[in-house]
């Protein structure tokens, strides 16, 4: 509950922030508004453009709620008392460019294989952003990355391959024909380094 109106100090709060209780307002000298503290969730779907110049599309989820200190129910009411859901909106545009901007820094192999750390580096940058709107993130998850021309696939493919290679040539001797399992192969996809190395 935020209830403004009547004399504030100069530099003070526009609010009077009342959490978990409630409180006397006197009628027509102040005026009272409610602030939704409850989580909320914002989808983001973004075309973005990877180092290698290879388009994908992102597709994020971000769980976030307003935080529950003073500070940041101030900031919170000031920029979206007079329209919540504003906040799912520019919530996702943050993300967006920051998804953006660290897809474009990286290549396809490694958002494929380090999906956690991508989602990881996006929130690490938005926090800072997001704590001056008086919002918390509580969770960013990358529900998918898509590639409209099969390129992605294609390269996903491609990573498969050269695990069950890796593992076929540690495991089976000359002349053998010893296969590999799809599970082993996605193990072994996750470090292509490691064929280099087996191969030379």
């Amino acid at each position: 509950m935020l209830i403004s109106g009547g004399r504030t100090h100069e530099g003070a709060a526009p609010f009077r922030v009342i959490t978990g209780r409630g409180a006397y307002v006197m009628p027509f000298f102040r005026h009272v508004s409610f602030l939704e503290l409850s989580l909320r969730e914002a989808e983001v779907e973004e075309e973005c453009v990877t180092v290698q110049g290879i388009v994908l599309k992102v597709v994020a989820v971000i769980a976030f709620k307003v935080g529950t200190d003073e500070e940041s129910i101030v900031n919170a009411a000031q920029r979206f008392l007079s329209d919540q859901n504003q906040m799912e909106v520019l919530t996702g545009r943050i993300f967006a460019g920051h998804l953006r901007s660290i897809v474009g820094s990286l290549t396809v192999e490694s958002i494929v294989t380090e999906r956690q750390k991508l989602a990881e580096e996006v929130l690490g940058a938005s926090t800072s952003e997001m704590a001056k709107l008086g919002l918390v993130v509580d969770a960013l998850q990358i529900q998918s990355i898509e590639n409209g021309a099969d390129g992605l696939a294609e390269l996903v493919a491609g990573l498969l391959a050269q695990g069950k290679r890796i593992y076929e040539t540690a495991r089976t001797p000359a002349g053998g024909n010893g296969v590999a399992s799809d599970g082993m192969a996605r193990a072994g996809s996750s470090s292509p380094d490691a064929g280099g190395a087996g191969n030379r």
